[in-house]
């Protein structure tokens, strides 16, 4: 296959879509939808949005996505180029084009896109996965539950005061990055989705437990949290599901990211779902962290063995006792 429909197949192949943006969008715009419409059906997903919708953030683009624009529409890239996400191919009669609001200048009309397309699907059932997405780095990660595991646990704290590190925690953070590991912090934060906390309120906690650690001369790589609580009314808190452990959206976030082994990392955690949601995104070493609700963990956990019986973890009651 040629570089074009190589780029189109990558943007799927990392669950992007193709965007095609509606404000002084040529006549022949709309006869490029035929042919993906023809021979891909819904394989290749693409979509139409406003300049308007982009603007005010009533839709957005992604980093995954591919957005083609046509030559009579680059004045409209300086008006999005502070909210649009992807990478940016311009179809113009001059491949190479220099323009700072793209990325690729592609020489292209109707004819060329619908041959670069029935390429594109002559190969399609012969693809594989792309090396440079799937393959894992060879850097190991420390993955933290926060609250009884980083910090004392303060139920929706807001108050940095009230911050407190757990005994012993900075020696396991300098050990991991002493054996090259990283570390990564995957919380769950119900009360941004519930609305009890304010993203302000749990900036400044935030910020104060990263303080605390500069001052023990440690720190954490790479921080997600997720606010995400079924059934509550907040934005907040009805976005990315997927994060919410058990789920192990967080972790696959921070693999994506820092291209974490993850057979060989470990994780820390006060609850049946920090350890559930590791064991799902193939982390290796599993510790609960003995804390006053352990016995109703245990069962929790006692249930998910059952159901997976490869998975095992150890029960720690210092931090010295996770083998890094």
């Amino acid at each position: 296959m040629m570089r074009w429909e190589n780029l189109i197949l990558d943007t799927v192949q990392i669950g992007g879509s193709l965007v095609f943006l509606t404000e002084k969008a040529p006549s022949q715009q709309r006869e490029w939808f035929k042919p993906l419409q023809n021979h891909f059906a819904h394989e290749i997903p693409f979509v139409l949005r406003r300049t308007d919708d982009l603007l005010t953030e009533k839709f957005k683009t992604r980093p995954e996505d591919l957005v083609i624009v046509f030559s009579e529409q680059k004045e409209v890239l300086k008006k999005l180029n502070h909210v649009l996400q992807g990478q940016r191919v311009l179809v113009t009669e001059h491949e190479g084009e220099k323009n700072p609001y793209v990325d690729f200048a592609w020489n292209c009309d109707e004819e060329v896109w619908t041959h670069a397309l029935q390429s594109l699907r002559a190969n399609w059932d012969r693809l594989q996965a792309p090396v440079d997405f799937a393959k894992s780095g060879e850097s190991p990660c420390l993955f933290l539950d926060r609250d009884d595991v980083i910090v004392k646990n303060v139920p929706y704290n807001k108050d940095p005061d009230a911050v407190q590190l757990m005994p012993g925690i900075e020696e396991l953070i300098n050990r991991a990055h002493a054996a090259g590991y990283w570390v990564a912090l995957v919380t769950n934060q119900s009360g941004l989705g519930r609305g009890w906390i304010s993203w302000h309120d749990y900036q400044l906690v935030h910020q104060q437990m990263m303080r605390l650690l500069a001052q023990k001369g440690c720190w954490i790589d790479e921080c997600v949290w997720s606010p995400f609580i079924d059934q509550e009314g907040v934005p907040q808190g009805r976005f990315l599901a997927g994060l919410r452990k058990p789920r192990a959206g967080m972790f696959q976030m921070v693999h994506a990211k820092l291209k974490v082994n993850m057979s060989k990392s470990a994780m820390v955690g006060d609850s049946a779902s920090d350890l559930m949601a590791a064991f799902s995104a193939g982390v290796k070493d599993l510790y609960l962290f003995n804390s006053e609700k352990v016995e109703k963990e245990k069962q929790e956990l006692y249930r998910f063995q059952t159901e997976n019986p490869q998975f095992s973890y150890n029960l720690i009651l210092d931090f010295k006792e996770v083998e890094i």
